[in-house]
């Protein structure tokens, strides 16, 4: 009721202040049906005026499409817009069409125009739309070409679009309500310096959109239970200051290639992604994020441009501050810091330490930074746990990455690095080395329940080493793609997965001690699936295999090395090829004859029509003891 009460008197004031203004103009009056000295029809009205006069409008229902092609006041008599209602006669006509600078509009229900507009602003300006309620249009209104014009109270409802505007410039959109739209119920392209003012975007697909659109101020406006609530591309030199975006299905507030743009004391809950930056040279503070899925983020994980950023630690994710670090030497951050998310970029010495890190799009992204060093943290529901991109001589050890939506570690383009005693279960994958990361380590981490692969090497990811990881739980425990050469696979136990080891084109690895067991398939050596190139070159020798299927190859690999003495995976003084067990305990090396008691199989095992393991190994068979007809004990080998 306070409301109505407010809406009804600034309708009122509105209304005086134009007709004071026009003193000295006409007053022509539209009444549904007409009648003495009143027109039956506004577009009647308007052809009758000149420039400057008034044109009430009493209630009524109109039906009709209306040219306003002269500077006019066009009023509704009853300030209540559901008491005065025009309806478009024909739906792909605008209801209003406006052709003339310097026209007010106030306090009409505008609807039914479905493949138009309820008013048209094309190529004016200085003219004003408030206090009108539209809905059933495509889109409610329209401003093409049109500038410094100021729309203001307007309700837009149940259409396909609210207000849109196409190239035109320092317009004003204070106090509108866009609701239960079906695409935007704000949108903007190619139009610049426009500002929004407390006005409220729900239940849109988008409440508001700025494409192409510089130099925009978007102020003190809410958008809850859309799809989008706030999203910019291309739109850079903007301000977001003190909006709400909350509940909305997935970003509250996102901009993308829109650099520059300052946002300020703006609160985003509720939403998948609170404030998501795909731009950069933006400046944050007093943000507040809290109950998002993802309450930060900044760029996806292939970005490679700058990231100079300005965010401070006055922006918090569930009460916890933000620590974006530009530049950044000899810091530590640990679990007396109130750390929510890291960000360091181009840093050098930098210690993470003992930090929970958790709701948000990367828990820790370190971009261009040497020489640091991440331990015992906490890194958990994240859309990403670890990103490290262009970094060298960092160190990731005993940190838990769990329950992240994507990878736990992504390490891209790094080099000599080392990922060690690290635990990382229930994500989709454990550790991934991408693009071109070469000469790490990762070593005695523990990957589990990862919905795709545990360790993962792609694309030109070579002289990496992979020693004593236990992976288990995965469609691949180890996954190499690319042109991944070069690399080390040593004593890692895989269990439980689709695949121990999956390959497709990568060659010259070398991949020995490992226990591969209880998999449908151990090793995987298969064609790459961009170019067709076989996965051949590798030697793979002195590793455990009892799984379903053991081994398939589709290229030309080496499975064994030359005999030679030293212990092997099952005991025996002899290296050479590999242990071919199975599940049901008759495999190759079970049941093999091994005559000269070397614990190298007499016969070579085959591994596929054209690829065999010349040395397959044997274990010693166990001393069963009987008794002699004497009763004396005796040993003989089973």
């Amino acid at each position: 009721m306070k409301g109505k009460t407010i809406l009804v008197l600034t309708a009122v004031f509105v209304l005086l202040i134009l007709i004071s203004s026009s003193a000295s103009a006409a007053t022509l009056c539209v009444k549904e049906g007409g009648g003495a000295g009143k027109y039956g029809s506004l577009q009647e009205a308007i052809n009758a005026a000149v420039e400057g006069d008034v044109i009430l409008v009493r209630e009524g229902s109109y039906s009709e499409n209306v040219l306003v092609n002269k500077s006019l006041d066009i009023i509704a008599r009853n300030p209540c817009p559901d008491k005065t209602v025009i309806t478009a006669l024909d739906p792909e006509l605008p209801v209003l069409h406006v052709t003339s600078n310097s026209v007010n509009i106030s306090g009409f229900t505008l609807k039914g125009a479905d493949s138009a507009y309820g008013i048209y602003l094309d190529r004016v300006s200085e003219s004003n739309i408030s206090n009108n309620y539209f809905s059933g249009n495509w889109r409610s209104i329209m401003l093409k070409s049109s500038h410094k014009n100021s729309l203001e109270n307007n309700c837009l409802s149940s259409s396909d679009n609210g207000i849109w505007l196409e190239s035109s410039r320092q317009n004003l959109l204070k106090n509108n309500k866009a609701d239960s739209n079906r695409h935007y119920g704000f949108y903007l392209n190619a139009s610049e310096n426009n500002t929004f003012q407390n006005n409220c975007a729900f239940k849109d697909a988008i409440g508001i959109y700025m494409e192409n659109s510089s130099g925009c101020r978007v102020i003190g406006s809410e958008t809850s239970n859309n799809f989008y609530g706030i999203y910019l591309t291309g739109s850079g030199e903007s301000l977001l200051g003190n909006n709400t975006a909350n509940s909305n299905e997935m970003y509250g507030i996102y901009l993308g290639n829109s650099n520059g743009s300052t946002l300020e004391g703006n609160i985003a809950n509720s939403n998948i992604w609170g404030i998501y930056l795909d731009s950069s040279s933006n400046v944050l503070k007093n943000n507040t994020m809290s109950c998002n899925n993802r309450n930060f983020g900044a760029y996806t994980y292939h970005y490679t441009g700058e990231m100079n950023n300005t965010i401070d630690t006055s922006n918090t994710v569930d009460g916890k501050s933000i620590y974006y670090l530009l530049g950044v030497s000899n810091k530590t951050l640990d679990s007396d810091s109130n750390v929510g998310v890291v960000y360091c970029i181009n840093c050098k010495n930098i210690t993470l330490k003992d930090l929970v890190l958790k709701n948000n799009s990367f828990g820790v992204y370190l971009y261009n930074t040497q020489n640091s060093l991440l331990e015992g943290n906490n890194i958990s529901n994240n859309e990403h746990g670890v990103y490290l991109g262009n970094c060298s001589v960092v160190t990731l050890r005993g940190n838990d990455a769990n329950l992240n939506e994507g990878d736990a570690f992504i390490l891209s383009n790094c080099r000599n690095c080392l990922v060690k005693e690290n635990n990382a279960s229930n994500n989709m994958a454990g550790i991934w080395l991408c693009d071109i990361s070469r000469d790490n380590i990762l070593k005695e981490n523990t990957v589990t329940s990862s919905s795709w692969c545990c360790i993962d090497l792609g694309d030109t990811s070579c002289n990496n080493t992979l020693e004593g990881n236990t992976l288990s739980g995965a469609y691949e425990g180890i996954y190499l793609y690319g042109v991944s050469e070069k690399n080390t696979l040593n004593n890692n136990n895989i269990t439980a997965s689709s695949y121990g080891l999956f390959t497709e084109g990568c060659g010259n690895n070398t991949i020995s001690r490992n226990k591969i067991s209880d998999n449908d398939v151990g090793i995987s050596l298969n064609l790459n699936w961009t170019d067709g190139t076989t996965s051949s070159y590798n030697i793979i020798y002195n590793n455990y295999l009892n799984n379903s299927k053991n081994a398939e190859d589709y290229g030309t690999n080496t499975w064994n090395i030359s005999k030679t003495e030293g212990e092997n995976i099952v005991g025996g003084p002899y290296l050479g090829g590999n242990f071919w067990a199975s599940p049901e305990g008759n495999g190759f090396s079970e049941t093999a004859l091994d005559e000269d008691g070397a614990l190298i199989a007499d016969l070579p095992y085959n591994v596929t029509e054209t690829n065999y393991d010349y040395l397959p190994l044997v274990f010693e068979k166990p001393v069963e003891k009987t008794e002699n007809k004497d009763g004396k004990k005796c040993e003989k080998s089973r």
